[in-house]
């Protein structure tokens, strides 16, 4: 077996799929995450790329072709050849990494709770208007690194995600995550008052934004553990969170608080 590294052009790409007949059916997918990569010029050479066997037929890496025929632009990728017929059965076997492993290798603590707060910041971030669940809504492990690179303090919000959960029933990430988003808008803000009411709400009045959050989250939850009705949606849980605190914030009374799939996503308020 050799192996070099080659950059592979769109054309180049094309004329090696032709000649593909042995691999498993191509998921659109998986493509397209590809694809985005490397037109954000995120894809990077690793150990992993194309491979033919001594019969020149390519049996791993069609994927990664295909995604740099969508792509339209070259791509650097390990090339190995005269590869031994039998390795086809063992390729992909392996776990895949997900955003949690990646965390956990890279040493944090709490990696699955902080990869999902990571992944919900991004999302509110760059797709805020649109569905954050299934393929389309696939976030990269690179994505959630450089997240996490560019929102260092998000590590400070498990904890405070977990509480606030734990004492309203909302999901943890979007606890988390909708936390650090309403701090990193108000970062020279008290917002002790905010929390205290969400976490405790001892003595709030009717009408208060806090009350009327801890109850909606409260009926959400009981209603979910009543009988499975519908997966909990973290965008609707992130944007009833900062509905909440925005009317909190500019002392705005509440008769109801809801979020529907059509509606777009609230921004912060920054509180003067």
């Amino acid at each position: 077996m050799r192996s070099k590294v080659q950059t592979i052009t769109p054309a180049r790409a094309s004329e090696w799929l032709e000649a593909n007949t042995t691999n498993r059916p191509v998921s659109r997918t998986v493509v397209r995450a590809f694809a985005e990569a490397m037109k954000r010029g995120e894809w990077i050479v690793t150990h992993q790329g194309i491979a033919f066997d001594v019969s020149g037929v390519l049996i791993d890496g069609q994927h990664r072709l295909a995604a740099v025929v969508d792509a339209d632009v070259p791509v650097a990728m390990t090339v190995f050849t005269d590869v031994d017929d039998g390795t086809f059965d063992v390729l992909d076997t392996g776990k895949r990494r997900n955003a949690a492993d990646v965390l956990a290798i890279e040493g944090e603590k709490s990696a699955t709770m902080l990869a999902a707060m990571v992944r919900t910041v991004w999302l509110f971030n760059n797709r805020p208007d649109l569905n954050w669940s299934g393929g389309a809504a696939a976030v990269t492990n690179h994505q959630i690194v450089q997240t996490l690179e560019d929102h260092p303090k998000l590590r400070d919000f498990v904890a405070v995600g977990e509480q606030i959960a734990a004492a309203t029933g909302m999901i943890k990430s979007a606890a988390g995550a909708a936390s650090y988003l309403v701090e990193h808008t108000n970062r020279r803000t008290n917002l002790a008052p905010w929390y205290d009411g969400i976490i405790d709400g001892a003595g709030l009045k009717k009408n208060d934004p806090r009350l009327l959050f801890r109850r909606v989250m409260f009926a959400m939850a009981r209603k979910q553990a009543g009988q499975v009705m519908r997966r909990r949606d973290t965008r609707e849980h992130v944007a009833l969170y900062i509905k909440a605190f925005n009317a909190w914030a500019t002392g705005e009374e509440l008769t109801q608080l809801r979020f529907t799939t059509r509606e777009t996503m609230p921004p912060v308020t920054k509180m003067r």
